[in-house]
């Protein structure tokens, strides 16, 4: 049984919500529509591809079927970090030298994305660029030593730099953690304004966005139909 608490059409109660600045309700999908594209989503994903496809030219409607950013989308840590998350070591003989390569640019590039849109379309986000990976134990330590040689290898263009023990306090107020690795082209951000920012740029762009509007049903041919429960 889903939760009430978080699995209402509306927002879960949380600071995310309580610190919006984004209020815009977008209407449900009533009407037959006719469009070039129709992107079915409102999370970073779908909002994104929309506002992708608005700035060259295509005419585009973005379904959502509760509220923008309603999911994982507006309710993550909100964390804006390089890299991939565990490394991509186990799929190097499955992806090749290339593949690797072009998943490590990847995790470099989904950065430079964000920060370039939220600068562009003037999203108020609460960016903050600066983090610091925190070692329980003696290897992550050597882990971040590694990771920082291979990054200064590579010429990645931001500051990082390794903490000892007795500098931890300049990050946490902890003495738990017995090294760090600070990064200062990653940093952190408010997830639910971030992507309701991008929806109201795409909104401004032509993109038409609607609410409320779960999709039911799709039927595939020459003129591909989808249908939605509100209309």
């Amino acid at each position: 049984m889903l939760n009430p608490r978080t699995h209402s059409n509306e927002y879960p109660n949380s600071y995310y919500a309580a610190t919006s600045k984004y209020p815009m309700r977008y209407p449900s999908l009533t009407k037959s529509l006719d469009t070039q594209v129709c992107v079915i989503g409102g999370g970073f994903s779908g909002v994104n591809t929309a506002l992708e496809l608005a700035e060259r030219g295509f005419k585009v409607v973005l379904l959502e079927a509760y509220r923008i950013g309603w999911g994982a989308s507006g309710r993550n840590g909100g964390q804006l970090i390089q890299g991939v998350v565990h490394g991509i070591e186990p799929f190097a003989k499955a992806l090749g030298e290339e593949g690797v390569k072009a998943i490590e640019d990847m995790g470099f590039e989904s950065v430079n994305i964000v920060r370039e849109r939220v600068k562009k379309y003037n999203i108020d986000c609460d960016l903050k660029m600066g983090y610091c990976d925190l070692a329980h134990k003696p290897r992550h330590v050597e882990d971040f030593k590694e990771h920082k040689a291979w990054l200064d290898k590579i010429g990645y263009p931001h500051e990082t730099r390794l903490l000892e023990k007795d500098e931890m306090h300049e990050v946490v107020g902890s003495t738990t953690y017995i090294g760090g690795l600070i990064d200062m082209g990653s940093g952190h951000l408010h997830p639910l304004n971030l992507v309701c920012g991008e929806a109201n740029a795409a909104h401004e762009l032509g993109v038409q966005i609607f609410e409320q509007s779960k999709v039911t049903n799709i039927e595939y041919g020459k003129r591909n139909r989808i249908t939605t429960e509100a209309g």
